[in-house]
């Protein structure tokens, strides 16, 4: 038995040694691990112009780029680990330019698109604000029965095709600016069938609908709950100090029963101060106690309310001083792992700087808002809040003296961690805002 076992591990043995078998072992393994650098190698990248920017690229893979704007030179430096070589990359001008990364220098690998900026200095805020928003329409939060006098439930919203979420624009051919503008035109309809224009996902609409008798109060209703504004309490994040374009929050304001972006029709941006904190637990988010409507000071207007937050024109003879203080951007490409610090408030009007740690950072999706889920460190914010709460969401976070982004969720379960959204994105809005004449 010991004999036969000996000659079929010798066997095995020698089929293991043959050239064809580590060939393939090898080969195998070089395109397991292209599979891996595929998905770990950014699809996109952001430099600033003028700067070095290092791309480490795992041997056998070559970089290449034919743009007379981009410079790309293998660096004399050794291989990391004997695997990975680094490439410093450096733009001449603002532009898009493509890198192609090729195995062996020769097969197609990877094409990673680089976008060039100029350098820009804005002001780090972290001040905490005011905000009314009234909205571009009424938006629809609820269809509902009405009882008519002979007893009848009738649903004239749903019978005219409307639904919760709809945002309407005109009745009886008059715009809606408010809810009792709606309110008039029922009224007077006098139960006439009400010509109805409304939006639903970026599309207008037209129906008819007609009032019916309420047997509650005898007047005239169509079956809906509505809403034209939204008020609360955030963060500022950064205003550019040439054309005092400010961006905010970081993320967008939702009607909170819809859960729909908030189309703005027109808004204000307040001055607060924090006059309380509910403390931040798992499961309950805590938040920021602020006041602004019982002395409301308007210090800028809302623009735009869009995924990245809000934007608007802070007014000149307003800008406070001590609202923050000019930093350099730092683009998605330079955020790493490791220690920051975050810009908040939680008492009155006095702006601290918090530590914080970036634990995770995803690069490939810039069109999200969770673009890196943070950790609250400092010792004091935690005892005081618990970590991020609602209030906090638009706090800037800076690392390695550059703003490089804004907090913007939390953790329901977790209010110690939640997540940051980079800087260049809520740029790219408000640098589009500035633009507009």
């Amino acid at each position: 038995m010991k004999v036969i076992l000996h000659v079929e591990r010798d066997i095995l043995f020698k089929k293991l040694l043959k050239p064809s078998f580590i060939i393939s072992v090898l080969f195998l393994m070089l395109i397991v691990a292209l599979t891996m650098t595929f998905f770990v190698i950014p699809g996109r990248i952001t430099v600033l112009t003028g700067e070095d920017y290092t791309l480490s690229i795992r041997i056998p893979l070559q970089a290449y780029c034919k743009s007379k704007i981009l410079t790309v030179n293998s660096s004399q430096a050794k291989p990391i680990n004997g695997l990975e070589k680094p490439y410093t990359i450096k733009a001449t001008e603002e532009g898009e330019a493509e890198l192609d990364l090729k195995i062996f220098g020769i097969i197609p690998f990877k094409t990673v698109q680089v976008r060039s900026i100029e350098s820009q200095k804005v002001i780090a805020s972290g001040a905490p604000i005011g905000i009314k928003l009234k909205t571009n329409g009424i938006i629809i939060i609820n269809v509902s029965g009405v009882i008519m006098k002979d007893g009848t439930r009738v649903i004239p919203a749903e019978t005219a095709g409307l639904i919760t979420g709809d945002i309407l624009k005109r009745a009886g051919g008059k715009d809606l600016n408010s809810i009792s503008d709606l309110i008039d035109v029922i009224n007077n309809s006098g139960g006439a069938p009400i010509e109805i224009t409304y939006r639903r996902q970026n599309a207008e609409y037209k129906t008819a609908i007609t009032p019916v008798k309420s047997e509650e109060d005898d007047e005239y209703r169509i079956g809906i709950w509505v809403r034209d504004s939204s008020a609360g309490i955030g963060t500022l994040t950064f205003i550019d100090p040439g054309n005092k374009i400010y961006g905010a929050l970081g993320h967008g304001i939702n009607d909170i029963d819809t859960g729909s972006l908030l189309q703005v029709g027109s808004g204000s941006l307040l001055e607060s101060t924090i006059q309380g904190i509910k403390r931040g637990m798992k499961g309950s988010p805590g938040e920021l106690e602020g006041d602004f409507l019982n002395n409301p000071r308007v210090v800028g207007d809302i623009k735009l309310n869009c995924d990245f937050g809000i934007f608007g024109k802070i007014d000149d003879k307003k800008l406070n001083k001590k609202w923050g203080r000019l930093l350099e951007i730092g683009p998605h490409s330079t955020v790493k792992i490791g220690k920051a610090t975050i810009l908040a408030c939680i008492n009155k009007n006095i702006v601290e700087e918090f530590d914080i740690e970036i634990q995770r950072i995803a690069k490939s999706d810039l069109s999200s808002t969770k673009n890196m889920v943070l950790r609250i460190t400092d010792q004091k914010l935690l005892e005081s809040t618990g970590g991020i709460v609602q209030g906090m969401s638009g706090s800037p976070i800076i690392q390695d003296g550059r703003i490089i982004g804004a907090v913007t969720h939390v953790f329901i379960n977790d209010p110690m961690r939640g997540y940051g959204v980079f800087i260049e994105s809520m740029l790219d809005k408000s640098n589009m805002l500035g633009r507009q004449k």
